[in-house]
């Protein structure tokens, strides 16, 4: 996921009060750096920054921007399966074809991720299969960035 340090080592847990309260009075966890002053700092300086710059609604917006251009792919290319996401966490799945929807065979899908970071794209590449390719660019990226 997104750091929630912004590059700071840093880590949390979201959970609901009832399981919270499990570990109020147990020894089962333990956290080395819990409540250091430098790594709080870091992470309320990033939700700060996210909430002045907006970013979420960027991501919401960008990322819708994101997904119909990946559709448009889809619709235009027969081996571009189901465009999924939500925000700036995306995915296209490689497949065969469209009528069977099947998993487009690994050695395809590496070299056509091979031939993409030839052009200087890095993105990320996953799925059940294997066969599909995963972007999750910062929270800052813009409209123009996605075009």
């Amino acid at each position: 996921g997104k750091s929630i340090g912004n590059g700071f080592p840093l880590a949390m847990c979201v959970t609901t009060p009832e399981v919270a309260e499990a570990f109020a009075d147990s020894s089962l966890h333990f956290n080395t750096f819990g409540g250091n002053a430098i790594a709080c700092s870091a992470g309320l300086a990033t939700l700060k920054a996210i909430e002045e710059d907006n970013l979420m609604e960027n991501c919401r917006v960008v990322g819708d921007k994101f997904l119909r251009g990946f559709n448009t792919l889809r619709e235009k290319y027969e081996f571009v399966g189901d465009c999924r996401g939500l925000g700036l966490f995306l995915a296209m799945e490689m497949v065969e074809n469209k009528t069977t929807n099947k998993a487009l065979p690994l050695y395809h899908f590496s070299a056509l991720h091979e031939r993409i970071r030839d052009h200087g794209i890095f993105i990320g590449k996953g799925g059940l299969y294997g066969n599909c390719f995963r972007i999750q660019p910062p929270m800052c990226v813009s409209e123009a960035d996605a075009e």
